[in-house]
């Protein structure tokens, strides 16, 4: 039988999400969404296992990165957008124009990292960056992509991060900023994050997996996916006017 109640609930909490640009005041919030986005529901969290850092290592790492807040990459703290539901953390997730400046992410995040890491702590992954490589999907350039989904375990069901990924969507249109398809990388392994994308009408379109097992020691996954959302579809189904 279907339950009214769960959906007079569901609709009044969803009705009451609100949305806002992430601060320094809510940087302790997006550094642990940043981490459990990374760890895609496993144990395993790349900055610890790649740069053999504790976990107040990845925490100062994470905190210093944010700081900084260089666009165009994942570790931008501006790029963040939080959800609300009656003035609690719901959920956030972070959006930039890939290659915007003509730079990959990927080159602007890696000069952030060794900036804070140096040299010796770089020297030392890269032992592992054939593994890495494996699972490795390059972004396509003038996309919107989107990082770091993160819903808070009290309100997981509802759909925030669905709404967050429209918020961006939305406010990149707003901007005046030029692009017709939104990407996400993903673990295969993520099977409700990809269920959820579904939805929202993102198809895979990369999917890369490593044949070596040890890459379980270092990365949540072996297989990782580009899925991909046109604008088109958004405007066809009535999500965006």
């Amino acid at each position: 039988m279907f339950n009214f109640e769960f959906l007079k609930i569901y609709l009044y909490i969803y009705s009451m999400i609100t949305f806002k640009r992430a601060t320094e005041n809510d940087i302790d919030f997006i550094r642990e969404a940043i981490i459990e986005a990374e760890k895609s529901g496993t144990d395993r969290l790349s900055y610890a296992t790649v740069f053999d850092y504790d976990t107040n290592q990845v925490n100062e790492l994470i905190k210093n990165a944010l700081l900084e807040d260089i666009p165009g990459q994942e570790l931008c703290l501006s790029g963040f957008i939080v959800a609300y539901i009656q003035n609690e953390y719901a959920g956030t997730v972070c959006s930039w124009i890939e290659a915007a400046d003509g730079i990959p992410s990927a080159m602007i995040k890696a000069n952030v990292l060794y900036y804070f890491l140096g040299q010796e702590t770089i020297l030392r992954a890269s032992s592992k960056s054939t593994l890495i490589e494996a699972l490795n999907i390059p972004r396509a350039a003038g996309t919107l992509q989107i990082e770091s989904v993160y819903v808070c375990n009290k309100y997981r069901g509802l759909g925030v991060s669905n709404k967050l990924i429209m918020e961006h969507i939305k406010d990149a249109i707003q901007t005046g900023v030029s692009f017709s398809r939104v990407q996400i990388h993903v673990a295969e392994t993520n099977e409700a994050a990809v269920k959820s994308y579904l939805k929202l009408g993102f198809k895979t379109i990369i999917r890369k997996k490593c044949e070596d097992p040890s890459v379980l020691e270092i990365l949540p996954s072996d297989t990782r996916i580009m899925m991909e959302l046109n604008l088109d579809d958004l405007y066809k189904n009535k999500l965006l006017e």
